[in-house]
């Protein structure tokens, strides 16, 4: 195992905050979660497989968690009637599948994995099915990631969590508008990179490409189409904390960034994705009426939707060269995105990842042990129809059981920004994730909204600062009381 820059400030800081307030956990649990292309470990036993600086600090902060709320929350959590329930049904699924199927199966289909070759190279290979370092590298991914929500659904029980959450979102949020700007400013300026520092991963890199003339916006990512998924779960949260009048400023400034960022990343993942997630927004603003509710602003969403249509009329008047030109470019990055040499690849490996669902006979072939072009297909070949169903009510259940927190409340209004970042990381999951980690903050966030449908008594836990607390006001109570 090899560290790096990175690796030491993870661990310095892992180990500092453990004597620091709590939400300094999750505030480094979140914005960690930006830098997607930084490595803390490399495990050259491994081929040289890289552990994001997010999934070594999650060590850290499932610790500093238990050892304030004690086991009972996070240990509760993966319980019935808890949404983790199925989330735990599906590991210990995957767990199965990945130990004996690729070596009961052996041979029995081909899959597309990872191939480590030396110098720190990779690609990805059809190879005969059977035991891997991907099987390994994935199932680690996946145990930190149900680590991670069972530690936030313990850190969402306390006081305040929500609130810290609000704190740890918008600076992640600065931190991205950031980088990005960083990255479009470095195209600009030439070749100097100033995020090469980030990029350490043993990824391949697609951090200096151009589309139609535009800088691909990779940012802290390895390339654009992952920038494209992350700042799509934040245009989301973000754009429903503004509809629901949670800190507007803040809110509304970074909804309208991240919609003009997506706009330049070039990326069909933030055209399609936009779609679906604003008429995911315009049904969330509309949903509540049906049961008497108030309607929240979905004039805001239609007003942006006329303004840009106007917008696009104007310049269709104004100038036909321009509209040609960028009539060429969306050919080229989404139209076009199908009959590229990029999209026939992927399909082929959502085809490869078919047939290993079928020849294993709706079974799987184990946790990494096969990789595709959406989530759909990594869930079918990896985990089967039985992890598929697991996961599907874990997701549904999740986004859709009634809320315990009452109408009007903060927290209902963050609860329900949140889910609307898990829609939105869905959706970007489905269309282009490759593999099964879904990374951490999809289960900070799922932790985070599965609470808010687990019954709490007195709305909270009591935790041992919260007791700590409590004894000494009462002793000082005591001492000031005068003796008789």
């Amino acid at each position: 195992m090899a560290t790096n820059f990175f690796g030491v400030c993870v661990i310095l800081f892992g180990v500092l905050v453990q004597f620091m307030h709590h939400r300094y956990a999750l505030y480094g649990m979140v914005i960690l979660t930006l830098f997607g292309a930084a490595a803390a470990v490399t495990l050259p036993a491994l081929g040289g497989a890289s552990i994001l600086v997010a999934n070594a600090f999650m060590v850290f902060f499932a610790l500093r968690i238990t050892r304030v709320t004690g086991l009972n929350p996070a240990i509760s959590s993966l319980l019935y009637p808890s949404t983790g329930f199925w989330l735990l049904l599906l590991i210990i699924y995957g767990l199965i599948a990945t130990l004996f199927f690729p070596r009961l199966m052996a041979g029995i289909t081909e899959t597309m994995v990872v191939q480590r070759l030396p110098a720190g190279l990779s690609r990805i290979a059809l190879n005969p099915l059977s035991f891997s370092s991907t099987h390994i590298t994935q199932t680690v991914y996946a145990l930190g990631g149900i680590a991670c929500f069972a530690a936030s659904f313990a850190y969402f029980r306390t006081r305040d969590a929500y609130q810290h959450f609000l704190t740890a979102f918008f600076i992640l949020c600065g931190l991205n508008v950031l980088f990005a700007m960083a990255d479009l400013i470095t195209f600009a300026t030439g070749p100097i990179d100033f995020l090469n520092f980030i990029h350490t991963a043993n990824y391949s890199l697609m951090t200096n490409v151009e589309m139609g003339g535009l800088k691909r916006i990779s940012a802290s990512f390895p390339e654009s189409s992952s920038f494209a998924s992350f700042t799509l779960i934040l245009f989301a949260i973000s754009a429903s904390l503004y509809l629901d009048h949670v800190r507007p400023l803040a809110s509304g400034l970074f909804a309208v960034a991240f919609l003009i960022l997506l706009a330049l990343s070039t990326s069909g993942t933030a055209y399609v994705g936009l779609i679906f997630v604003l008429f995911m927004l315009t049904v969330q603003s509309v949903l509540p009426t049906l049961w008497g509710g108030k309607m929240r602003k979905p004039l805001l969403l239609y007003a942006g939707g006329l303004s840009a249509l106007a917008v696009i009329l104007l310049v269709a008047v104004l100038s036909p060269t321009l509209v040609e030109a960028i009539g060429s470019f969306l050919d080229e990055s989404l139209l076009g995105k199908l009959d590229s040499a990029s999209g026939r690849e992927r399909g082929h490996w959502n085809e490869v990842a078919w047939s290993n669902f079928i020849d294993s006979y709706g079974l799987g072939v184990g946790v990494g042990g096969a990789r595709a072009s959406s989530y759909l297909f990594v869930l079918l070949s990896n985990v089967g129809l039985p992890g598929f169903l697991c996961f599907a009510v874990f997701t549904l259940s999740t986004l859709f059981r009634r809320s315990v927190f009452r109408n009007g409340t903060v927290e209902r209004h963050v609860v329900r920004a949140i889910r609307s970042g898990l829609g939105a990381s869905l959706i970007a999951a489905f269309l282009v994730s490759t593999v099964y980690d879904l990374g951490m903050l999809f289960y900070v966030l799922s932790g985070a909204a599965a609470v808010a449908v687990f019954p709490v008594a007195k709305g909270r836990v009591q935790t041992n600062v919260d007791k700590e607390v409590t004894r000494s006001e009462s002793q000082r109570a005591k001492q000031m009381i005068p003796s008789s």
